[in-house]
């Protein structure tokens, strides 16, 4: 999942405090995927604690049109809120996704004020891989756009295969670079039910 692969960056008091209207906080898990009661306080992984992604957030289909997810964001405020995604060209033009963002924060570098990274697994860990190293012992593919075909999904472990053969089997293919048009849309309970937070 990519960027960042430890602790939701919504995930931190401070982040939060940005947002408004934000009800709860993104679920923190421990190493192996158990969610971590007071994740808030938790640690990240990239550093000396044990604070990661949950697998939960790794992208779902609902039916051939429509997917969930979760995403990162360029600015806190937009902490625990959900965006109802169209893809413009590429294989998924004109498909739909809901994704609410738990990695809401500001960045410097690649990621720009308008852009939306979709978490999946196999997709690529960004600019930090200390996290996936630290809970899994390795990383997948290319820093960005990570894996290059479906079959390079096996490699990864039995509870991120699905997150990242969504990539293939729903989106076609390579979705980095393709145009998407976004607007704020009410957070399912399917959604809100893995995060814990809404806004």
């Amino acid at each position: 999942m990519e960027p960042v692969i430890c602790k939701p960056g919504c995930a931190w008091t401070g982040n939060l405090a940005w947002s408004t209207n934000v009800q709860g906080s993104p679920k923190v898990c421990d190493a192996g995927n158990n969610p971590i009661w007071d994740g808030l306080n938790a640690q990240s992984g990239c550093q000396s604690g044990n604070g990661y992604l949950c697998d939960l957030y790794a992208p779902t289909p609902v039916t051939e049109q429509l997917s969930y997810g979760f995403a990162t964001m360029n600015g806190a405020h937009n902490c625990c809120k959900c965006f109802q995604l169209t893809w413009r060209n590429g294989a998924a033009a004109g498909k739909q996704m809901i994704v609410q963002a738990i990695n809401g924060f500001d960045v410097t570098g690649d990621l720009k004020a308008s852009d939306m990274v979709i978490l999946s697994p196999g997709g690529g860990h960004g600019p930090n891989e200390a996290g996936c190293k630290k809970q899994y012992g390795r990383t997948w593919g290319a820093s960005n756009g990570g894996v290059t075909n479906r079959y390079e999904c096996d490699q990864l472990p039995a509870n991120l295969q699905g997150g990242c053969y969504w990539r293939y089997n729903w989106a076609k293919g390579g979705i980095n670079t393709w145009d998407i048009d976004y607007n704020q849309v009410a957070c399912p309970s399917r959604l809100t039910s893995i995060s814990g937070c809404s806004a």
